[in-house]
């Protein structure tokens, strides 16, 4: 998120009411709710779909597939930014908005809530298939009453890609590399034996800031709120995982990249020895840096002690029908062939969008070796997707992640971590609402 979106997000909240009055709110030819009926086989008409990045890129081509399979149909991609900024306004006014919208899993609750009544449901199409999805991911497409308001798409099981060549050169064995104080040694070998390269590439001045902080709290199984929904940054796994973090950059291994074009540019440009993303980002790797196809090896995620937990989730998206569709069958049928088909699900694996779908996971693509990276990536990604410590983002989750961002910059300035974190959590009770743990 850029900065102060959540407060461009509220004032247009603010202005829901009067723009829907100009607009006469959603077109009446959308629907609340799907019915659990098929959509007809001769599907026809026109829809959009907003999606971003490799996400977008996969959804291009699973609609050519989808066209050629019923020709009557028309699946445009809009390509968007990650931010939203194209998305929320039309979704506040009532008016405009894409037929279909990609949303991270992590904010789809806060957009439930803040457009509510913006999002078709899915429950009675889906039925008993719903149980066919991933619990972690299908959890966070429910409402407050249990109704599913989206389908879940990929996963984001976290590893360390890692350039092969950098690490040879430095004499690292990346299977010793079990410990974040080992990652650190590693790399400061790996820097001075490749000149021009750095450790790795993050963001030490944009709101990704928070970006491997928020891995590292999934990791330790930490959490934003206490037991009863109260706001609790400054948890000993909050305090651990920034400081971890602010080590790393401390120990000068660290190269700033702000934005998501930045850090992938990078790798291209062979400046870094490692890039810490989910599975999903196999795919941006490949796609942007096909030339380096045999140079790049797959680790877990290092742990803060031997032997302790390295598994996290971070991303992960879903597919949304907004009730401004002029034609949400032929909606739900170009869903439903993405992300509940083979054939759909072959392109999401290409793309490095490890799915949602657990039906898929019989198929022999799924378990097929990836050529670039000489791996089975399902098997590899699998093995870090046993234990991964479930995390509550709340409906409120921009407003907290927005008051973690100035906590995390004031950390690497040097602030105390707990004045800092404490100072976050007054900021975000300010702007939710809601109570602090403790108080």
């Amino acid at each position: 998120m850029k900065k102060h979106f959540w407060k461009a997000f509220v004032l247009l909240t603010a202005m829901m009411f009067i723009l829907s009055a100009c607009s006469g709110g959603k077109s009446s030819a959308g629907v609340d709710a799907l019915s659990a009926e098929a959509p007809d086989e001769e599907l026809s008409g026109e829809i959009t779909v907003a999606s971003w990045n490799t996400a977008a890129d996969a959804l291009t081509e699973t609609a050519e597939g989808f066209m050629k399979k019923y020709p009557n149909t028309k699946i445009n991609i809009e390509y968007v930014t990650s931010d939203y900024n194209s998305i929320t306004p039309p979704l506040t006014s009532g008016k405009g908005a894409p037929d279909i919208v990609q949303v991270q899993q992590r904010d789809f609750p806060n957009f439930m809530e803040v457009f509510e009544g913006q999002f078709v449901d899915l429950t009675d199409r889906l039925g008993d298939h719903a149980n066919e999805f991933a619990e972690v991911a299908l959890n966070l497409t429910k409402d407050s009453d249990g109704k599913i308001m989206a389908l879940p798409w990929d996963l984001g099981p976290v590893a360390v890609y890692y350039r092969k060549d950098f690490f040879e050169n430095a004499g690292v064995d990346p299977a010793s590399i079990t410990t974040w104080d080992k990652y650190i040694e590693a790399g400061l070998k790996i820097q001075e034996a490749n000149e021009g390269v750095s450790m790795v590439s993050l963001s030490l001045n944009s709101d990704d800031v928070v970006e491997l902080y928020r891995m590292m709290l999934n990791q330790l199984g930490g959490q934003y709120y206490d037991e009863d929904g109260k706001i609790k940054f400054a948890s000993d796994e909050s305090i651990q995982s920034a400081e971890m973090f602010k080590k790393i950059v401390d120990a000068g291994i660290v190269l700033d990249a702000p934005t998501w074009d930045d850090r992938i540019r990078t790798f291209v440009n062979n400046q870094v020895a490692t890039t810490i993303y989910p599975v999903w980002y196999a795919g941006t790797i490949k796609n942007q840096a096909a030339d380096q196809k045999g140079k790049w090896g797959l680790m877990p995620m290092p742990a803060f002690t031997e032997g302790g937990p390295n598994q996290s989730h971070s991303g992960g998206s879903v597919l949304a029908i907004t009730t401004q569709s002029e034609n949400p069958e032929l909606a739900w049928a170009f869903m439903e062939y993405t992300l509940m088909t083979n054939e759909g699900e072959d392109v999401q694996m290409k793309y490095g969008l490890f799915p949602s779908w657990q039906p898929y996971y019989e198929t022999e693509n799924f378990k097929a070796v990836d050529d670039y990276f000489g791996v089975a990536l399902s098997e590899f990604f699998g093995q870090l997707s046993t234990d991964i410590p479930p995390i509550d983002y709340g409906a409120h989750f921009l407003d907290v992640n927005s008051a973690l961002i100035g906590a995390m910059n004031d950390i690497l300035e040097g602030k105390d971590t707990v004045e800092a974190f404490k100072a976050a959590e007054e900021t975000a009770a300010r702007d939710t609402g809601l109570e602090i743990s403790g108080q």
